[in-house]
């Protein structure tokens, strides 16, 4: 079975994950699902992508076990995996079509990353969301400070990304509109698929022709390199081990 289904309604593709037991969190598998799923939803004449979630969280980010088996492998071959793991999410960027994020729950991490990597947002108000990668004892990646600093700002993306802390929904729209809409859960689904009609009811022409010019001057490939290095040195080091321990067992970390 897919981690990533696809349906396409009239000009609106749904893109989902579909890993709810372990809260989406993003696994090899569903990296291949999903870069798979993305090359379907570009031959698709719709105008726009709605990328959701199934279950009590849109992503808690990179999943535990391929973390951990990371750990136990050889250092000069976790640089390319980790750009390719990055890669498989991040193709989302380059689909024709305008993307929303629909999120709800929990988006922490490489799940908040890819969220940030559509070019909207829908967001519960009480969504917990962070950019939580210090707080494990690894070196951020899939594109984290590029995207965080698109959305919210040098200043404020260095204090979340440095500091690690969990934030809400409701601060992402308020800081400089970096979500289209903050949401009660209860009107999530209306206020998406509001914002997605709208969208869509624009020239498909049109829109593909902006979507190409907003992506202009972007850029990711340097800090995904650098990204992945730093991934591959913080595997290794000892300060991951109690990151996991820490977020196994509730707590916070107590790094060395």
């Amino acid at each position: 079975m897919s981690l990533v289904s696809l349906r396409t309604e009239r000009s609106i593709t749904t893109l989902r994950l579909e890993r709810p037991q372990a809260l989406n969190a993003m696994s090899e598998a569903m990296a291949k699902d999903f870069a798979a799923a993305v090359k379907r939803a570009a031959k698709e004449k719709s105008r726009v992508v709605v990328l959701e979630a199934a279950g009590a969280a849109f992503s808690a980010g990179g999943d535990l076990a391929f973390i951990e088996k990371n750990m136990a492998r050889p250092k000069a071959s976790l640089a390319p995996i980790m750009k390719r793991f990055y890669g498989d999410f991040l193709s989302i960027r380059f689909l024709p079509q305008v993307t929303i994020a629909k999120v709800h729950g929990t988006a922490v991490g490489a799940g908040l990353c890819l969220a940030l990597a559509c070019d909207l947002r829908v967001v519960v108000e009480d969504a917990k969301l962070g950019f939580n990668f210090v707080r494990l004892g690894i070196n951020p990646g899939m594109a984290a400070w590029p995207l965080a600093r698109a959305a919210v700002g040098d200043a404020r993306a260095r204090e979340l990304l440095f500091t690690g802390r969990l934030f809400a929904g409701r601060d992402l729209h308020s800081w400089g509109g970096a979500c289209a809409h903050a949401a009660t859960a209860a009107e999530l689904d209306a206020v998406c698929a509001e914002l997605a009609g709208r969208v869509a009811s624009g020239s498909a022409e049109s829109l593909r022709l902006l979507k190409t010019e907003t992506r202009i001057g972007e850029n990711l490939s340097p800090f995904l390199t650098h990204e992945a290095k730093g991934q591959a040195r913080t595997f290794k080091a000892k300060d991951i081990a109690e990151g996991i321990a820490a977020i196994r067992e509730r707590r916070a970390p107590k790094f060395g």
